[in-house]
């Protein structure tokens, strides 16, 4: 694997590196704006966080964002190596354990360590323990709701009956007075005469 810095001149070739030369010309045009405009927002987040007092204690921590990584792409193979590195003991079934490491594996949990550990360096302990103490003493001023008519019966005790599924009160049903007249009438059944005796 080949990692391509800023100052690397790509091979000269017609076709296939034109995009790449490209992609080269834009990195080195924005270099300069992009620092200057990173270390300037970090130089805004220290003075408002107060981390910049904190930090005055270390020498790397007061470094800019930009010269810090300058620092770390003037040797990136050292930084790769050390992310390339299995943590754990477990390692793939059926190979052996290798000692450069894998490249195939990816682990930069000590960049986000060392992020976590800068913030909670920069935050303010007195404020959080404030807020803290606060949550406690609002918590123990609560009291317990307690129904207090429920001692001695003098509260109403009743259990709920379920609901009667499709009732209805019954209606009267008025029977209209054609009802007679039309039932036989009904298939001709009107028409018929009684046999003579």
């Amino acid at each position: 694997r080949r990692i391509f810095k800023v100052t690397d001149t790509l091979p000269n070739s017609t076709g296939e590196n034109d995009e790449w030369l490209q992609m080269q010309k834009v990195q080195t045009r924005i270099t300069l704006f992009r620092n200057t405009e990173i270390d300037k927002w970090q130089r805004k987040t220290q003075v408002t966080t107060g981390a910049a007092a904190l930090k005055g204690r270390l020498h790397a921590f007061n470094q800019n964002i930009s010269d810090q990584v300058a620092g770390y792409m003037r040797d990136p193979s050292r930084m790769i190596n050390r992310m390339y590195l299995r943590k754990s003991d477990v390692g793939v079934f059926g190979e052996g354990k290798d000692v450069e490491g894998d490249p195939e594996l990816i682990d930069d949990s000590e960049f986000y360590h060392q992020l976590l550990k800068e913030f909670l360096e920069s935050c303010d302990t007195g404020a959080s323990e404030s807020a803290f103490y606060a949550l406690r003493k609002k918590q123990h001023k609560k009291r317990k709701l307690v129904d207090r008519r429920a001692s001695k019966s003098r509260k109403i005790r009743y259990s709920v009956h379920e609901k009667i599924a499709n009732f209805m009160a019954p209606v009267p049903m008025t029977v209209p007075p054609m009802a007679s007249k039309l039932f036989e009438n009904l298939f001709g059944m009107g028409n018929q005469k009684a046999p003579a005796v």
